[in-house]
C-alpha cells in the first residue's frame, strides 16, 4: 500500500497535520509519503501563496478577515477563489504527478489540494479514492466544493450540523479528529516533566506560545501576567522567532521566566504546564487538548482561528482574551480557582480525540481493501 498525503505549505499546521498522519502509517510499515502540491506543479503559485499568506495575516488581518468571510458566505467568490488554486491547468499538471507517484490512496490536508483532486474526480481523471482533513474546528469554506471525494475528516461530531448544511453530504462525512503526532498522545506526570526540563516543581506554570513563527504580541502578555506579582513561573517558546527570543530574554520580570526558541520537546512542556496562553492555530489546540491543557486564546488570526476560539469557549475548553478580559486576569481566574482548571480538563476530555492519526489510517486503509 501506498500513500501519498497531499497538502499545501500555508502557515505550518497543514503540512504537521500531514506528517503526523505520516508517522503513524510508518508505524504500520506502510510508506507514505508528504507532497507540497504547489512546490510539484508551480513554484510561482507556491510563493504566492505561502509569502501571501504570512505577509496578510501579519499586515492585513482585517482584509484577510473579509476575504474569509465573503468565502464562507459566497459561492461566487469561492469559486473566484478556487479558479487561482485549482484551475485546469494546475489540475493537469497534478495528474501527471500522481500518474507518476501511483498511490494507492491520496489524503489531503489543505483544502487547496482538496479541490484540486475534487476537479481531477469530478473529471472522470482520478480514480484513486481520497480523502480530506479539515485542520480545524470549522468547515473550512474551500472544503464546501469538494463533493467527488470519498470522505472529510472533521475535528469533532460536534460540526456534522454546519458540515451538511455547508454541502457535504452525511455519508462523506467522518468525524474522527485532527491528527496529532504520536508524542502528544502520551501524558507524562507533572512532576516527571518539570524535573526533565528543570522548571520549578512547586510553582505553578503558566506557558506562553506563539505558533512556529511566534506570532502574537508576546512581550506584553508576559509583562502583565509578570505584573500579577502571583507566584508563577513563565515559560515562553519563541519558535523561528529570533527577535522575539532575544527580547523577551533580556526582559527584566519579578517572576522566574525561562525563554526558549525552536524546540523539538513541546508535548513535554504541555505535560509540565498548567495551563496554556497561545494563538489558537488548529495543530497547536489539538496538541493541548491531547494533553489535556486548559487554553487562554490570544491573537487569533480572523477566520479559521477565530472559529477555533468559538468551538473551544463553548465547548468549555478555553478562555479568550480581549479587550475587555486581559491575559492577567485570564490567568488569575485559574491560578486562583483549582476546581475551574480540573472542571476545563474535564469539558477538554469530551471533545480531545487523541487517537485521530490512528483512525484515520484504519479509514484509508479500509478503502483500499474495498
Amino acid at each position: 500500500m501506498r500513500v501519498l498525503l497531499l497538502s499545501v505549505t500555508a502557515g505550518y499546521g497543514h503540512i504537521s497535520t500531514a506528517k503526523a498522519i505520516a508517522e503513524e502509517f510508518a508505524a504500520r510499515g506502510i510508506t507514505a509519503d508528504v507532497v507540497d502540491l504547489y512546490q510539484q506543479i508551480s513554484r510561482l503559485t507556491y510563493d504566492i501563496i505561502d509569502n501571501g499568506y504570512l505577509f496578510s495575516i501579519k499586515h492585513f488581518k482585517y482584509g484577510f478577515k473579509q476575504a474569509y468571510e465573503h468565502m464562507e458566505n459566497s459561492e461566487t467568490m469561492r469559486k473566484l477563489a478556487s479558479f487561482f488554486t485549482s484551475n485546469d491547468l494546475i489540475a493537469s499538471r497534478m495528474a501527471r504527478r500522481l500518474h507518476e507517484a501511483a498511490p494507492d490512496v491520496i489524503i489531503s490536508t489543505h483544502p487547496f489540494a482538496g479541490q484540486v483532486l475534487n476537479k481531477l474526480k469530478e473529471q472522470g481523471i482520478l480514480h484513486i479514492p481520497c480523502i480530506g482533513v479539515i485542520t480545524d474546528y470549522c468547515i473550512h469554506p474551500g472544503w464546501e466544493d469538494c463533493g467527488a471525494i470519498e470522505y472529510i475528516v472533521t475535528a469533532s461530531e460536534l460540526l456534522n450540523y454546519v458540515a451538511e448544511k455547508k454541502n457535504i453530504r452525511s455519508e462523506q462525512i467522518a468525524p474522527l479528529g485532527i491528527p496529532a503526532r504520536p508524542k502528544f498522545r502520551k501524558k507524562i506526570p507533572k512532576a516527571e516533566a518539570r524535573a526533565a526540563l528543570g522548571l520549578d516543581p512547586e510553582k505553578r506554570i503558566v506557558l506562553i506560545m506563539g505558533g512556529s513563527m511566534g506570532f502574537g504580541n508576546m512581550v506584553h502578555n508576559v509583562s502583565a501576567i509578570d505584573h500579577m506579582n502571583a507566584d508563577l513561573q513563565i515559560v515562553c517558546i519563541c519558535g523561528n522567532n529570533d527577535k522575539l527570543r532575544k527580547q523577551l530574554t533580556y526582559l527584566k520580570t519579578n517572576s522566574p521566566i525561562v525563554v526558549r526558541g525552536f524546540v523539538d520537546n513541546v508535548d513535554v512542556y504541555m505535560d509540565a504546564a498548567d495551563c496554556i496562553v497561545t494563538k489558537p492555530g488548529g495543530l497547536t489546540v489539538t496538541e493541548a487538548l491531547c494533553k489535556r491543557l486548559p487554553m487562554i486564546l490570544v491573537n487569533p488570526i480572523p477566520g479559521h482561528e477565530e472559529r477555533n476560539v468559538e468551538f473551544l469557549m463553548n465547548n468549555g475548553a478555553a478562555l479568550r482574551v480581549s479587550p475587555n478580559f486581559s491575559v492577567c486576569e485570564a490567568v488569575y481566574y485559574l491560578n486562583t480557582r483549582p476546581e475551574r482548571l480540573e472542571l476545563m480538563s474535564r469539558c477538554i476530555e469530551l471533545v480531545a480525540k487523541p487517537d485521530a492519526a490512528e483512525r484515520i489510517c484504519d479509514l484509508a486503509e479500509s478503502l483500499c481493501r474495498q
